[in-house]
């Protein structure tokens, strides 16, 4: 009876053991790698999502270039005339003009000729600068109000030189003037008060007076003007 009861105990123990080792290889089995948790796989990177980057709210915008303005002339001021603006004043030894002349008809001692009278014409720089002529002037008759009378001048062919004047000297050329009676009834008759000239090369003219018969028809010449030449 004790060994019964003996080997009844012995049966349940190893039952009791098996039970146990089966239980711990289910464990086992329900656990691979050994019961220990499984990393990642080498060389795999768990990367967290990249926000947009958006501009620091404490930057401060560079400011833009402001327009450049022309500074025009300040309101109440005259502006500086340019340099050359004003009239140039005439270079020296440049061509006499009227302006600057002055003038006059002498008789010459012994000058009368057969039917004609030969007269000295005067020009005389009045400027404070320097002129010159050179050639023949301008000469033809003028009645009282400025207006030709009959033909101008011929010239008499003689040569001519550049003649300079200084302030207050003078150029001289011989006029050789014929009396308009001597052409009757074709002349025209009519007086002169003066004679206008127009310094060689110059447009405007100065008017000499002399009180002279002239003819109207411009078909008859009556005077013969020479060059200009230095005062003697």
């Amino acid at each position: 009876m004790t060994e019964l009861l003996g080997s009844k105990r012995w049966i349940a123990a190893a039952a009791a053991a098996g039970a146990l080792v089966a239980m711990s290889g289910c464990s086992t089995a329900s656990e691979p790698d050994g019961g220990r948790s499984v990393s990642p796989s080498a060389g795999t990177t768990s990367e967290a999502p990249t926000s947009s980057a958006e501009p620091s709210s404490s930057a401060t915008p560079s400011p833009s270039p402001s327009p450049t303005v022309s500074a025009g002339p300040t309101a109440g001021t005259t502006p500086s005339p340019s340099p050359g603006s004003s009239s140039p004043a005439p270079a020296a030894g440049a061509p006499c003009t009227a302006a600057q002349l002055a003038g006059s008809v002498e008789d010459q001692p012994g000058g009368g000729a057969a039917g004609s009278v030969y007269r000295t014409l005067v020009l005389t720089n009045t400027s404070d600068q320097e002129c010159a002529v050179e050639g023949y002037p301008g000469v033809s008759f003028v009645d009282a109000a400025g207006t030709q009378i009959g033909a101008g001048a011929d010239r008499d062919g003689s040569a001519s030189s550049r003649v300079s004047l200084a302030p207050g000297t003078s150029a001289t050329a011989t006029l050789q003037q014929t009396n308009a009676q001597n052409y009757g009834e074709d002349c025209g008759l009519t007086p002169a008060a003066g004679l206008r000239v127009y310094p060689p090369g110059a447009t405007d003219s100065l008017v000499l007076p002399q009180e002279i018969p002239a003819c109207s028809a411009t078909s008859i010449v009556l005077m013969t003007v020479g060059t200009l030449q230095p005062a003697a």
